[in-house]
């Protein structure tokens, strides 16, 4: 059975105009642009070499950065190439995870889609970060 990339994925990918800063152990990559995002991860485009499973600390933003509307949280690589990286989150606050909620909601052609989709446990550790 030949398992397709869209086949692996559990919830519905929004586009999302926003930009995401990514923390590595010894590289940062800031303004980094997001093609979409969905409950578990997000695709960020551009040259970002990272092996598969490294972790990192992400700040996500809407295109215009604040404070205000900014989602941090842990994610590991999943599959890197020369277009970009593909992360899974694996933790993030409650706080971050009601705005990554709204921000799906807020983003989707189709909010009843992402509505439905919403677990009822979390799909990855809430923190306290």
């Amino acid at each position: 059975m030949n398992m397709n990339f869209e086949d692996r994925r559990m919830f519905h990918r929004v586009n999302f105009d926003g930009l995401v800063d990514l923390e590595f152990n010894r590289q940062s990559y800031d303004c980094c642009e997001v093609k979409d995002l969905s409950l578990t991860g997000m695709y960020v485009l551009g040259k970002i070499c990272k092996r598969q499973f490294s972790n990192c600390f992400i700040r996500l933003f809407h295109k215009e950065k604040s404070g205000n509307n900014c989602v941090r949280a842990l994610a590991e690589v999943i599959w890197s190439n020369d277009s970009g990286v593909g992360l899974r989150f694996t933790g993030m606050t409650f706080a971050n995870y009601m705005l990554l909620q709204t921000t799906l909601i807020d983003k989707a052609e189709q909010p009843e889609i992402i509505l439905r989709e919403f677990p009822r446990d979390f799909p990855f550790e809430i923190t306290s970060m």
